[in-house]
């Protein structure tokens, strides 16, 4: 048994911040749904649905859900979004053990299919180690063809880093705790990464480009 997840937070309680960059982001998906576009990190099929808050309809990773289906086959797959404008992905950051605590629990319900839908940590600005570090080593979990495989390219020298080693390890202490304690297996831990996501939004300014974009799809 995987532990519980932080309780339903108010939204609000989180700061005015916070909450501007969570409700932009939230906008945006619903953007792309009315103007029949797709979401990042699923199969190119049209978004259906969009639920906010997602902890009363029993999911961890709530702040929100996307929904996607295949027109021709009704196949549905699902992105389970969290929204964290300040984040680091190190070992003392306690926001960053919510996230993989979420996650976790979500990533093994019986209602996640791990061979077709997603879970995403959407942010504003990381720091430079998080960002050339950390997204290379969820790319090569995705292109590996198995566990073996993504543990050789971390550990080859002149492939990978001791930056990024040390990254991982970042990840699987945070995975052990939100496995109680236990330690994921590296098939577990291979697994996991396949389907988590690190995504980039720069909706925290009037400039960036990620809101240009959403105006040219309004328009």
């Amino acid at each position: 048994m995987t532990k519980a997840s932080k309780q339903q937070s108010n939204p609000f309680s989180t700061g005015g911040g916070g909450l501007n960059f969570e409700t932009r982001v939230q906008a945006a998906f619903t953007v792309l749904m009315l103007t029949g576009r797709f979401a990042p990190c699923l199969p190119p099929f049209p978004i259906i649905k969009v639920k906010l808050q997602g902890r009363y309809a029993g999911f961890n990773t709530d702040d929100f859900i996307v929904f996607t289906k295949q027109p021709e086959t009704e196949r549905e797959v699902k992105l389970l979004a969290q929204i964290k404008h300040d984040i680091s992905i190190t070992g003392k950051d306690t926001t960053f053990a919510e996230v993989i605590q979420s996650t976790w629990n979500d990533f093994n319900d019986e209602s996640f299919d791990s061979s077709i839908d997603a879970l995403a940590l959407i942010t504003g600005p990381l720091s430079a180690t998080d960002t050339n570090d950390v997204r290379p080593i969820l790319e090569w979990a995705r292109h590996a063809e198995n566990e073996e495989e993504f543990l050789i390219k971390i550990n080859t020298a002149n492939f990978s880093s001791d930056a990024k080693r040390k990254k991982l390890e970042v990840l699987k202490t945070h995975l052990k705790t939100a496995n109680n304690e236990i330690h994921v297996s590296d098939r577990q831990l291979w697994e996991f990464l396949k389907v988590f996501y690190i995504i980039g939004y720069d909706l925290d300014t009037e400039s960036g480009s990620t809101l240009s974009l959403l105006h040219s799809l309004i328009a």
